[in-house]
């Protein structure tokens, strides 16, 4: 069946259009003050973990998600976690700024309604990445795996813009996606001249979020194409199609991703060892997903 082209989205066509649609997304969601107050602490020299500390502290709603996710299976301490110094002094002022990131993002979608597909399972397939990617990170000897997980975690937020700007338009595409067995991230390059990750990457970049996150979620499925993190983005790549299929959550896609073997080659790893990373991954990822979202 040949591809059709979907009404309505003219507007935002072409890299014009990718630009216009982040700035009327960031007029409905954007990060709380918080975050760009917490990225100042961290560029300053006079900043110490008490500064972090009571930062955090003015909003304990945040301060409770953060807490869950520090003693999820994901970071594994021996002894519960319970208030938000121990919290700052056991992960790192660096990796608490990337949660605030992430648990503000989950809380400005939560109440987008998404075509065909659950919030619930949205953010299972996201957590599943996010955690597979550090295995991936860790088995192929990479370092500081906790890095490759936050990319992996956000890889698909762009899709996140498209179900709340353009609910139609990702309904019909998905739709076609299955009737033609193609994967939607292909169908959307066709209709808009670019796919989710690179809206998911520009969004982020508008945010001014760190490029070590942002490049690897606009590049996660043409790692090649990234120009400082390419085993970032490698790895969020490989993680990706791991995750679909095995069906953990979805964000949409029916079809799993081909992973390419240039990918595979920049973290020197075949394909047959993602079956060895994901019997000792999937326990973690099942964890995390039930502390994180409940169950």
């Amino acid at each position: 069946m040949a591809s059709v082209k979907v009404k309505n989205v003219s507007e935002f066509d072409g890299l014009d259009g990718l630009q216009t649609l982040v700035v009327d997304v960031n007029k409905l969601v954007s990060l709380p003050d918080i975050y760009y107050r917490l990225e100042s602490a961290l560029e300053s020299p006079a900043s110490t973990m008490n500064d972090f500390a009571t930062l955090l502290s003015s909003d304990p709603d945040l301060c409770a998600r953060l807490l869950r996710m520090a003693n999820s299976a994901f970071y594994s301490f021996p002894a519960k976690i319970e208030t938000i110094d121990r919290a700052i002094s056991t992960i790192g002022m660096r990796q608490i700024r990337e949660l605030v990131l992430v648990t503000s993002v989950m809380e400005m979608f939560e109440g987008v309604t998404i075509p065909l597909v659950n919030m619930r399972s949205f953010w299972e397939h996201s957590v599943a990445v996010g955690v597979c990617s550090r295995a991936i990170a860790q088995y192929a000897g990479l370092g500081q795996s906790d890095r490759y997980y936050i990319p992996g975690l956000l890889h698909d937020i762009g899709r996140l813009v498209l179900f709340m700007k353009l609910p139609a338009f990702i309904s019909e595409l998905m739709q076609q996606s299955v009737a033609e067995s193609r994967s939607l991230f292909l169908l959307e390059q066709e209709q808009l001249g670019y796919n989710h990750g690179a809206i998911g990457g520009q969004l982020l970049d508008f945010w001014k979020v760190p490029q070590s996150i942002y490049e690897p979620v606009s590049c996660h499925h043409d790692p090649l194409a990234a120009t400082e993190f390419i085993l970032i983005s490698s790895v969020v790549h490989i993680a990706d199609a791991c995750v679909n299929r095995h069906r953990i959550g979805t964000s949409g896609e029916s079809n799993p991703p081909v992973i390419e073997q240039q990918a595979l080659d920049q973290i020197s790893m075949k394909e047959e060892d993602l079956e060895e990373i994901w019997l000792t991954a999937r326990d973690d990822v099942s964890s995390v997903i039930k502390q994180f979202l409940g169950h």
